[in-house]
């Protein structure tokens, strides 16, 4: 993969945003694995943890309409760096370990969140590489889902810590302020040097189904419904699904850190193989479907199974199924969006997200008080739903050879 980035100069700016991706992605693999133990206990209940979740979603929307207009009119890159620092912020008043501080956190965290996913995705599609928006996206996600299955194994330290220093909250808490400083350190060094081109070089338009001048709202309305369902899904079940391994099986952070590690590191280094799986059968959409569908069948499975052990082996192939074809999706968006215009359309597509992904928090989480497995039922039908609604609305996709290069990046000027 780094040889393949060096090997010409355009190449230069996407081996500095898959180091970015590398580097700061551990810290958030970490992060994830102790979120869940450590409100758990600070004595948040399933409810109360829905709920903040659902604050989170709310605030990362708010962001996400903002960003999509700044990008689109300073840049991504400025907007990623200011999501860096409020993430900062947001962390170090997490580590108070006081419940109501731990709201305004959250809240900060989700508009942090709602930044950083508009303007990277956008900054990745921005810079000029040689191949096509398959290569940038899964690249970039290969990098980010390595790094963050690495770090999740760090989840064992605070269990440590509590073994032989101090209890576990305390030890949560220092991770927590640890992750909030190293963080930040990457962004500073490595987003400045990105080269973000806004406009199209040598007038180039996308080839996609939008041009410079003309949306096709139907397009894009298809687009942001599939959107809406398959988030909600995610909301009500796989955004809580740390808690439900902690309220199903009782399992610390230790367990939690593994099962994301080696998740993680499968799909990382499956992503790599993703743009040429495009191209053998012919399409980035197809190539979404054929490996992501699957995963309902094993999601489903989940409900019966009667440990941790065998759960977590479900759950790392579902979710392997499910995510690791997802910058091909993207990719498939992004084709359909003129450059100078992503900023507003990533920040669309990220709303239809987050709506239904807060309020699927939220319902998700007062279902798991009621019953543990009913939040994965829920999730199962809405995913079969869209699924055949991606059939139906992107046919010609679907049952054709398509390509999503983007001439307007993939040009050398």
């Amino acid at each position: 993969m780094l040889r393949d980035m060096l090997r010409s100069s355009y190449d230069r700016d996407l081996f500095l945003l898959v180091t970015l991706s590398f580097t700061t992605a551990p810290f958030f693999g970490m992060l994830f694995s102790i979120y869940a133990p450590y409100l758990r206990g600070l004595g948040f209940t399933a409810t109360e943890y829905g709920v903040l979740a659902g604050l989170s979603l709310i605030l990362s929307l708010l962001a996400s309409i903002t960003a999509g207009l700044l990008c689109d009119r300073i840049g991504a890159k400025p907007v990623l760096i200011a999501s860096a620092v409020i993430t900062s912020v947001s962390l170090i008043l997490l580590s108070t370990g006081s419940k109501s501080i731990v709201y305004i956190a959250a809240a900060l965290f989700g508009f942090s969140g709602g930044l950083s996913s508009v303007s990277g995705l956008v900054l990745v599609t921005r810079i000029q590489i040689t191949g096509g928006l398959e290569r940038a996206l899964s690249y970039t996600a290969a990098a980010s889902t390595i790094g963050g299955g690495i770090g999740g194994f760090g989840g064992w330290i605070p269990v440590l810590m509590s073994l032989y220093w101090v209890d576990v909250v305390t030890a949560y808490r220092l991770t927590v302020l640890l992750v909030a400083f190293l963080s930040l350190v990457p962004v500073i060094v490595i987003v400045p040097r990105v080269r973000e081109v806004l406009s199209s070089p040598l007038g180039h338009q996308s080839g996609g189904v939008m041009d410079n001048d003309r949306v096709e709202w139907g397009v894009l309305g298809r687009l942001v419904l599939v959107n809406i369902i398959i988030s909600l899904g995610a909301g009500t079940s796989i955004h809580l699904i740390d808690y439900y391994f902690v309220l199903k099986f009782g399992v610390s952070s230790g367990e939690l850190g593994t099962l994301w590690g080696v998740q993680s590191l499968v799909m990382g280094f499956l992503m790599l193989l993703m743009p040429r799986l495009s191209g053998v059968v012919g399409g980035a959409l197809r190539a979404y479907i054929l490996v992501a569908a699957p995963s309902v069948v094993l999601l489903a499975l989940l409900i019966p199974a009667p440990n941790f052990t065998i759960a977590a082996s479900i759950y790392v192939v579902r979710s392997t199924l499910m995510n690791v074809a997802n910058p091909l999706y993207q990719a498939f968006e992004m084709s359909l969006i003129p450059r100078r215009f992503r900023g507003r359309g990533a920040s669309m597509l990220s709303i239809a997200w987050q709506i239904p992904a807060g309020l699927g928090r939220s319902v998700g989480g007062a279902l798991m008080d009621v019953n543990v497995d009913a939040p994965i039922i829920a999730t199962t039908g809405l995913y079969t739903l869209a699924f055949i609604l991606l059939v139906a609305f992107f046919p010609h996709q679907v049952l054709k050879v398509s390509s999503t290069v983007d001439k307007t990046i993939y040009t050398k000027a």
